[in-house]
C-alpha cells in the first residue's frame, strides 16, 4: 500500500483538522471512541465490577465505612479516566495504586470516629481490604486478557532490525510493520518478514490502519528530535502512545530518571546494586529464613542422607569449592548425586556438552546415580546450601555460583555478577535453569546484581517453588 493509500485511509484526521468530509471525521471520532473504551474503560470497568461483588458479600457484618471508601474509590477512578490522555493505553499500577491509597486513606479517616466499635471497624477494615484487593487482582486480569502490545516501529532498517530482532522472543510485543524515514517508491523489501508500511509521514495513517497501541522509535542517524516532536504532532489526536527507545538494556525503569538541561532531555542513571542497609537487612533475613528452615526441615534432610548413602558407596554429601562474593572461595555443600568418581571422569564426557560457555551439561549423565536423577530434578540436592547461607557464605537469593575454573574465563563483564553473594535460588533457576543458554545465564545475573530489591527476592522465593514442583529446566 503506498503513502497515498495510506493517507486516504486517514482521512478521519485530515477533516477534523477542516480537511475532510464530515462523513470521514465521524469515522475518525468513532474510531478513536472505540478505542479509547476498549483501553481504559473495559478494563477498569472489569476491576470495578470484581470488587464490587467482593464488597456486596461481605457488606452484611460491615457499616457505612464501606460505602464511603467505595464513593472515594469511585471519585478517584472517574478523576483518573477524565484526566487521562487517549494515548494511555492500558490501566498500569500507578492509577491501581493511587485508588487502593485512596480507599485505604478513607478506611482510616472513617474508622478514627469514637462511634465505630472494634467489632465493627475489624468488619469493615476487612471488606474493604479485599475490595481494594480484588480490584488489584480485577485490573491486572482485564490488561493481560487484551495480549502484546502490538507496535510500529519508525527508525532506519538496522535500527528497525535490531528492535525486531530483540523483540522476536518477547511475548508481550507484536511488532505489526516498520516506517522508514528514506522510504521512496511503491513497495520496499520486508525487514526480518515484517512490512514496510511507509516513510515518516506516514506513520499517523499506518498506526491507524494497523491499530497498534505504540510507535516505537528506534535510535539511529536518520532522525532528529524534531521528527519525534512532529510524530507527537501528528499522534496528539490518536489512541496511540508514542516512545523512544534508549539504548540502555538491563537497567530497572526505577533507576532512570529523566532531566532536561538546555532544552536536551537527559537520562540520569542511579547507581545500581543494593545500598548498605539493604544488604545488611538481606543478610539478616537470610541467616534467619536459613535458620529456620534448617530446623523445619530436619527431619527431611536426615532422611535423603540415609537414601543417598544406601543408594549408592560414598559420603551423602558432596562438597565442592565455589567462587563468591568478590571471587572468594568457599566450598558448598549439596546432597552428592553422582558416584564417587564423578570428577576423574569428566574429561572423557567433554567431547559431548551440551551447554556452550564454560559449563557442563548433560541431559542423560552416566555419572548420576538412581537417587541423584531424583534429586536433581526436584532440587532437593540443593538443600544443604542452607548450611552455607546461616555461615554467611551465600543468599537464599542470588547468582548462580560459579565454578573457580568458569571465573577465571570472566570477562569484566561477567565479573559482575561476583559484585553479590551467589545464591541457592536466583533469576537463573525461575528463568529456565538448564534450558538456559550461557549468555542467557549471566543477563539474568547481571540484571539481578543491579536491579534487584528485597520484593523481587520474595517473588523469585515464590516463582522457585512452582518451577521445583513442575521441574521446569530439570537436568
Amino acid at each position: 500500500m503506498t503513502a497515498v493509500e495510506l493517507g486516504a485511509e486517514h482521512a478521519g484526521v485530515r477533516a477534523m483538522t477542516g480537511e475532510g468530509t464530515l462523513a470521514d471525521a465521524a469515522v475518525g471520532v468513532r474510531r478513536r471512541t472505540r478505542q479509547w473504551v476498549r483501553a481504559r474503560v473495559q478494563p477498569y470497568t472489569v476491576a470495578c465490577l470484581t470488587a464490587a461483588g467482593t464488597a456486596a458479600t461481605l457488606t452484611g457484618s460491615a457499616g457505612p465505612v464501606v460505602w464511603a471508601a467505595a464513593g472515594v474509590v469511585a471519585i478517584a477512578m472517574a478523576l483518573e479516566l477524565a484526566t487521562a490522555r487517549p494515548a494511555t493505553r492500558r490501566p498500569g499500577t500507578g492509577p491501581v495504586k493511587r485508588l487502593g491509597l485512596a480507599a485505604g486513606g478513607a478506611l482510616l479517616a472513617a474508622s478514627s470516629f469514637a462511634w465505630l466499635t472494634p467489632g465493627q471497624a475489624r468488619a469493615e477494615a476487612v471488606t474493604v481490604i479485599a475490595a481494594c484487593a480484588a480490584f488489584l487482582i480485577g485490573a491486572r486480569l482485564a490488561g493481560a486478557s487484551r495480549g502484546p502490545r502490538t507496535v510500529l516501529v519508525v527508525g532506519g532498517r538496522v535500527g528497525s532490525a535490531q528492535l525486531i530482532t530483540q523483540w522476536a522472543s518477547c511475548r508481550d510485543v507484536s511488532v505489526s510493520g516498520v516506517c522508514l524515514p528514506d522510504h521512496v517508491g511503491e513497495a520496499m523489501e520486508p525487514i526480518l518478514d515484517v512490512p514496510v508500511v511507509g516513510s515518516l509521514d506516514d506513520v499517523a495513517a499506518a498506526a491507524a490502519r494497523l491499530r497498534v497501541d505504540d510507535v516505537v522509535v528506534a535510535p539511529g542517524p536518520l532522525l532528529t528530535a524534531y521528527d519525534v516532536r512532529r510524530l507527537s504532532w501528528s499522534l496528539e489526536r490518536e489512541s496511540v502512545g508514542l516512545s523512544v527507545v534508549a539504548e540502555m538494556d538491563g537497567i530497572a525503569p526505577r533507576r532512570i530518571v529523566p532531566q532536561v538541561i538546555g532544552h536536551r532531555v537527559l537520562m540520569s542513571v542511579h547507581p545500581g546494586g543494593r545500598s548498605g542497609p539493604a544488604l545488611g537487612a538481606k543478610a539478616v533475613l537470610d541467616r534467619v529464613g536459613a535458620a529456620v528452615l534448617l530446623v523445619l526441615l530436619a527431619p527431611v534432610l536426615a532422611a535423603l542422607a540415609i537414601m543417598v548413602r544406601r543408594d549408592s558407596p560414598g559420603p551423602a554429601l558432596f562438597r565442592q569449592t565455589r567462587v563468591g562474593l568478590d571471587g572468594s572461595l568457599f566450598e558448598v555443600l549439596k546432597f552428592r548425586t553422582m558416584v564417587v568418581n564423578a570428577e576423574s571422569m569428566l574429561p572423557a564426557l567433554l567431547a559431548v556438552n551440551e551447554a556452550a560457555g564454560p559449563l557442563f551439561k548433560m541431559a542423560a549423565d552416566p555419572r548420576t546415580t538412581r537417587i541423584g536423577r531424583l534429586l536433581r530434578s526436584t532440587s532437593l540436592d540443593e538443600l544443604p546450601q542452607l548450611v552455607n547461607v546461616v555461615k554467611g557464605q551465600m543468599s537464599l537469593v542470588g547468582p548462580r555460583p560459579g565454578l573457580p575454573t568458569e571465573a577465571m574465563l570472566y570477562d569484566e563483564w561477567i565479573h559482575r555478577r561476583l559484585s553479590a553473594k551467589p545464591g541457592m535460588t536466583g533469576a537463573w533457576q525461575v528463568g529456565g535453569r538448564s534450558n538456559l543458554s550461557w549468555s542467557e545465564s549471566v543477563r539474568l545475573d547481571i540484571d539481578y546484581v543491579d536491579n534487584s530489591r528485597l520484593r523481587d527476592d520474595l517473588w523469585i522465593a515464590m516463582r522457585t517453588a512452582r518451577v521445583v514442583m513442575t521441574r521446569d529446566g530439570a537436568v
